[in-house]
């Protein structure tokens, strides 16, 4: 969960100058939110210092905030980040991602003389079921890349299953402005690729020693995780916190002398406020559609002049 807010607002600042330019060719009707805002937010996170570590680590972060709401791509803290490849009634096919950060070695016990962690990060499709606006399921296979300093290298993949509950609430004349309240609660199973869990769990014979032996890592499964996320805004100020619970015990490497936790728990808080906002109104997330289904419309059209 943690992996995946940081993730989406970096990738935020790299799509949504094109896309916006690419949906001007389609209206939106004025209502709902604004279709983008900015502002700035200070966050903080506890976090595994890996999968399975028995240590953490601690961020505290001012960003900048970009929150934006089109008909393809939307990426806000309400909806998270995806981008619309196909949608059809119930179903949707998605580009979404997640990642984790990088390690120095030198500042965990049990890596301790090994090889600096990298920046992981997860690109790739998510199959979606929408039973109505409070649940999904979700089926995504996510290819992983690690980012060392200005390396990269593919680094397997990940494939995983997720229910997810979503709820919101409004309550007004208290304050100013109605507090609106929102939770996002979600079980999720994930299994990994030999190369994406030798990446934390794989021993080199040169960096055994007496308390950590060789281990070889192997594919399969890797954790199941419980996390729920929890919104409350009024105005232009908005507070976040949320935590997720990850078990490792039916992990295929937890005979790796790197998985030192049975289980990890991390957690994040943080706040932002908005500085400015469209006066273009966003459509609301049922009017969404998909880039293959807009360019079948096209072609559709296109050929309809010819009829």
């Amino acid at each position: 969960m943690l992996g995946r807010f940081w993730f989406f607002i970096l990738t935020i600042f790299l799509t949504a100058v094109p896309l916006q330019a690419a949906e001007e060719s389609k209206p939106l009707r004025e209502e709902g939110k604004p279709l983008w805002e900015y502002g700035f937010g200070i966050g903080y996170a506890r976090y595994a210092q890996y999968p399975g570590s028995d240590e953490y680590s601690e961020l505290v972060l001012p960003f900048p905030t970009f929150q934006y709401r089109g008909t393809i791509l939307r990426a806000d803290d309400q909806e998270g980040g995806r981008a619309y490849l196909l949608k059809e009634n119930k179903w949707s096919l998605e580009f979404s991602g997640g990642g984790r950060l990088p390690l120095d070695s030198s500042k965990s016990q049990a890596r301790e003389g090994m090889e600096n962690l990298p920046l992981v990060v997860e690109i790739g499709p998510q199959l979606i079921y929408s039973v109505d606006h409070s649940w999904e399921f979700k089926l995504a296979l996510f290819p992983s890349m690690a980012i060392y300093g200005s390396s990269i290298r593919q680094n397997g993949g990940l494939a995983s299953i997720e229910v997810q509950y979503r709820w919101h609430d409004e309550w007004g004349g208290v304050f100013e402005s109605p507090l609106m309240l929102s939770g996002i609660f979600s079980l999720e199973a994930k299994t990994a690729s030999q190369e994406f869990n030798a990446t934390y769990f794989e021993v080199p014979l040169q960096n055994a020693t007496a308390t950590r032996p060789a281990y070889s890592a192997s594919a399969g499964f890797l954790e199941n995780q419980i996390s729920y996320f929890q919104r409350l805004s009024s105005g232009k100020l908005t507070v976040y916190v949320g935590g997720s619970y990850s078990d490792f015990s039916n992990s295929a490497n937890k005979q790796s002398p790197l998985l030192r936790a049975n289980s990890n728990f991390e957690y994040a808080l943080g706040l932002t406020y908005v500085l400015g906002e469209s006066a273009r109104r966003s459509v609301p997330i049922e009017d969404t559609e998909g880039l293959i289904n807009r360019a079948m419309q096209k072609r559709n059209d296109h050929l309809k002049r010819f009829e």
